[in-house]
């Protein structure tokens, strides 16, 4: 059976002139996953805090002059890359001047942007005073204020005032007051009320609106010069130092990566010890980099993976490293979304992605539909498109259903829900096969359509069988995911889970012996019953699952009998006992959901052509049939093609994977500076 890779754990002695290039070394080659032990982050000295706050301060630097240039930073070192060694401060301070005071010039230009705007728009409602108010010695009697107040306020103001002051609305909310200095106090005092908001007034030279607001957008058309100049300023410093940002970004990020790292290492005056896990393939590789990267100043020590201190102890798992081909590899994601298999047991990832490709391609047979799967695979690999990155790991899976759900849409004769493409060609093959042995004996005849899904007097029988088959392959998966926890249960040491569970040696045979029994009522029918011997055969599993692990401590004399008691120990064999029959049951039964949806697909293709032919005797009914198939296909590619992948996933998580992941263990993801 399949497993995952072979794992050994590496333990790493570096003097202190070499640990930043071993780490740099490991970074590059992306070969080690770091293994802590739990233990948590030591106590750093003064200087190694100082240069770490010197570097995050630098990084900060760095990116807040990215992100004001609209230059995009790498997201790791390069592998060409060193750490900082000094004479970077030297290049970082100028540029960081420069653009700074690019940044508060820009800042501030546009701070007096926003007064200006705000101030025209206070203004503009007082437009249509042409001429000035002018508040001179002459008038020194006078209390002038100018200003915004809502038009319901405002009526309220005068009525309050009662004659002691002049109102004198204008448009938006604008409102000129007068009153004379004796009743200024009062004035204020209800405009405090009624939230009055104040314009200044130029007391030496009088407001005058239209003149004001003439020179402010004259003040704004100056300002939008300076921007020019500003941004010409920005392309110039994105030229010149756009690419020594990147540079400098590279070089801190690997001194910051590295700073972290050894801030989680065990060391001495002289010295650093590491470890971490690595595949037994890559050993003699690993050492012998080492020693080239160090000169032979180095000690390493490598323990079989169930060796290593840490796993003995307890503290630590073993991680998983997987090795596919590219059809396998493109189904990891689905496996380590549920959770990583345990080292040592079987990985299922090959298994998963046969049936998950064989389930999608029967719900989503259509030769054109398939292709467009198969091109979007092709699209979301594109490194090019920035915007697809998060869909990147869908391309694998996508190039694979696509062709799956080709190759059973030839079966099912459907090409972007047309039935009638491929009936010629079809129709020819199958005549073909009738005359032959192979053909005679699968009782083969000649049809435009391989395997007609469409519900009809003439297929029902077909598409019951087809059906059956849906079934036939819930089952094969089901005993699959039950070997696999029984394999998995012998390997770990598990006895009492292997033989005695409902997912053990136990459950299989009930399972097995009542699908037999069923299988047999189906194709025998009134010339079968149900006999003694089926129902012993269906006993004794089940009372296995309930006493066997009773009998097994009893046995190895390990554990307490009951130890709960025997009233728990009875409620728990009945539940035990309902869970195995129905969950069986259910899980067998769920798989017609996809010959369901296989039909359901059919229709939904039977319907779309159908709309085609009620539109094409109306005006332009090419036009409206063209339509029609353009997103009829759309929704059946995006609609259908979700829900199908969602009840395919759904299989495999609950019907599946179930069986066997009673436990996870942990992905195997070395250190590497690359994504």
């Amino acid at each position: 059976m399949i497993r995952p890779e072979k794992m050994r754990q590496a333990e790493i002695t570096v003097l202190e002139r070499d640990i930043d290039n071993v780490i740099k070394y490991l970074g590059r080659s992306g070969i080690l996953q770091f293994s802590y032990g739990g233990a948590h982050e030591r106590e750093k000295t003064e200087a190694e805090r100082n240069l770490e706050q010197k570097i995050a301060d630098s990084l900060m630097q760095i990116k807040n002059c990215a992100a004001f240039l609209q230059i995009e930073l790498p997201a790791t070192p390069g592998d060409s890359t060193e750490s900082v060694t000094g004479f970077e401060d030297g290049v970082l301070l100028p540029i960081v001047n420069k653009i700074s005071d690019i940044e508060t010039e820009e800042y501030n230009t546009r701070l007096e942007e926003e007064r200006i705007k705000i101030q025209l728009s206070a203004l503009r409602g007082f437009e249509k005073i042409d001429e000035t108010v002018n508040v001179s010695p002459d008038f020194s009697f006078v209390n002038l204020k100018i200003g915004r107040l809502e038009k319901d306020k405002q009526e309220e103001l005068r009525k309050k005032m009662n004659g002691h002051a002049v109102v004198l609305s204008l448009e938006d909310d604008g409102v000129v007051l007068a009153s004379s200095k004796k009743d200024r106090f009062r004035l204020e005092n209800e405009l405090k009320k009624q939230n009055f908001t104040p314009m200044s007034i130029n007391e030496e030279a009088g407001l005058s609106p239209s003149k004001t607001i003439h020179e402010l957008e004259a003040r704004k058309s100056d300002l939008q010069l300076v921007f020019k100049r500003i941004a010409a300023e920005k392309a110039a410093c994105r030229a010149d130092f756009g690419t020594s940002l990147k540079n400098l970004y590279r070089s801190y990020l690997m001194s910051d990566i590295i700073a972290n790292i050894k801030g989680r290492l065990i060391s001495t005056k002289n010295a650093w010890i590491l470890s971490g896990w690595l595949p037994a393939r890559e050993v003699r590789r690993f050492a012998s980099e080492l020693e080239k990267q160090t000169e032979g100043r180095i000690a390493i020590s490598i323990f079989d993976a169930w060796e290593a201190p840490a796993v003995r102890a307890g503290r630590e798992k073993i991680p998983v490293n997987l090795r596919h081909g590219f059809f396998a590899r493109a189904f990891e994601p689905l496996v380590f979304s549920y959770g990583a298999p345990l080292y040592g047991t079987i990985d299922p990832t090959p298994i998963t992605a046969f049936f998950f490709t064989l389930l999608f391609a029967i719900m989503f047979g259509d030769v054109g539909q398939g292709f467009v799967l198969f091109l979007l695979g092709f699209v979301t690999a594109n490194q090019k498109i920035r915007q697809l990155k998060a869909y990147r790991h869908f391309s694998s899976p996508l190039k694979v259903i696509g062709i799956a759900s080709m190759f059973t849409g030839l079966l099912y004769g459907s090409v972007f829900s047309n039935e009638e493409l491929l009936h010629t060609p079809t129709y020819a093959l199958t005549e073909m096969l009738s005359r032959t042995a192979f053909g005679k004996a699968l009782g083969i005849e000649p049809a435009g359509v391989i395997l007609n899904l469409m519900p009809g007097v003439d297929n029902m029988s077909k598409i019951f069988i087809f059906l059956g088959c849906t079934v036939a392959i819930g089952v094969v998966l089901n005993s699959i995911g039950i070997i696999i926890n029984i394999i998995n249960k012998i390997g770990l040491e598990k006895w009492e889970a292997a033989l005695f569970s409902k997912n053990g040696l136990a459950g299989l045979a009930f399972f097995w012996f009542a699908i037999s029994i069923a299988v047999r009522i189906i194709v025998l029918k009134d010339e079968y019953l149900f006999t003694n011997a089926d129902l012993l055969g269906l006993v004794i599993p089940v009372f296995f699952i309930v006493f066997g692990p009773f009998l097994f401590r009893v046995i190895t004399q390990k554990k307490r009998l009951m130890e709960e008691g025997i009233f728990t120990f009875a409620i728990e064999g009945i539940v035990e006992i309902l869970e195995t029959v129905s969950g069986y049951i259910s899980c067998t039964v769920s798989f017609l959901r996809v010959g369901a949806f296989a039909l359901s697909h059919a229709v939904l293709s039977f319907i779309i052509w159908k709309m085609v032919e009620i539109v094409h005797n109306v005006p332009f009914g090419s036009f409206w049939g063209g339509i029609i198939v353009v997103f009829g296909n759309v929704i059946i590619i995006l609609l259908e093609g979700m829900i199908v992948a969602i009840q395919v996933t759904r299989l495999q998580y609950y019907e599946f994977f179930s069986k066997f992941f009673s436990e996870t263990g942990v992905a195997f993801k070395p250190f590497r500076f690359k994504d």
